[in-house]
């Protein structure tokens, strides 16, 4: 069936996606790039973070961190905690502006420990010097940033990207359009559809998931395991019937405004990467 079993045969295997969520994990469907290989291998542990020794070989190269923010003190520079619960300090040269994060920041002070918003972040692991990091990439640290944190590893971002759940990317989609995101999650090849993919995640019951649309250049989808858990980034837009057209999914005209109509207000990410959650293109604090 397309997507639903009313449709006719017409419309059999375009999406078979189905409701069950499949738990199997791994990233045997994927074959990483030498260079890929390369930074997996000399990349950074995911030991805690402020136990890394100055020596260690990931200070001055790029990582990647995914987790919440949970204190702000201007727009470009934040707390994030790592996968093992320590914090770090991220500052944004670029100057990168996040609405969810500015929102945030006119928070009162006492509500600030609650703020968990999750993002991903790629930059490069230094440590703050005031001086240094003045001159080499042009920040100006906020004033009321603590002196504790002096000498202490940071990272100056080079990508942030908002980083929701599938299902509360699915559920919340005003708070992601036109934003730039990083979602993972449990990936589900399309039948008889080209250049795309679906993520689900575990205990989210769902006929459609995620649609993630750019991937032929990205990775072998002939090579996929369903169930591999994947991380994809990319830009979250309101989905159209223009978009579906553009992207080379193999669909008709009936196709594409059938889901267009039962997925009203629904988003798409527009893939940049897709890469297994096991094999990350850089070193995960």
């Amino acid at each position: 069936m397309f997507l639903f079993s009313n449709f006719g045969k017409a419309h059999i295997g375009a999406i078979a996606l189905g409701a069950a969520v499949f738990l199997t994990t791994g990233c045997e469907g994927f074959t990483p790039t030498d260079n890929q290989q390369a930074q997996t291998d000399n990349g950074a542990t995911t030991e805690a973070v402020s136990d890394i020794p100055d020596a260690d070989p990931a200070l001055g190269e790029l990582v990647t961190l995914r987790g919440g923010v949970n204190n702000i003190f201007d727009d470009n520079s934040f707390v994030m905690n790592t996968a093992d619960g320590e914090a770090i300090l991220v500052l944004n040269p670029a100057g990168q502006t996040l609405p969810v994060l500015q929102r945030a920041g006119q928070q009162p002070a006492e509500q600030e420990e609650d703020l968990n918003i999750p993002l991903q972040v790629t930059g490069t692991l230094e440590e703050l010097n005031a001086a240094q990091l003045e001159q080499q990439y042009g920040l100006t640290l906020a004033p009321n940033l603590p002196e504790d944190y002096d000498q202490e590893l940071v990272i100056v971002a080079e990508n942030i990207a908002l980083a929701p759940r599938p299902q509360d990317f699915w559920d919340a989609p005003e708070n992601y359009f036109d934003e730039t995101v990083a979602i993972e999650g449990d990936l589900r090849p399309l039948e008889n559809t080209q250049n795309a993919l679906a993520l689900f995640e575990e205990g989210w019951i769902n006929d459609v998931g995620v649609l993630v649309l750019g991937t032929e250049q990205l990775v072998r989808t002939e090579n996929l395991e369903q169930g591999e858990n994947v991380v994809v980034t990319g830009q979250a837009q309101l989905i159209d019937a223009a978009t579906l057209q553009q992207a080379n999914l193999g669909w008709n005209e009936a196709q594409i405004q059938e889901f267009i109509t039962r997925y009203e207000n629904r988003p798409v990410i527009q893939a940049e990467e897709v890469y297994p959650s096991a094999q990350p293109p850089h070193p995960i604090l």
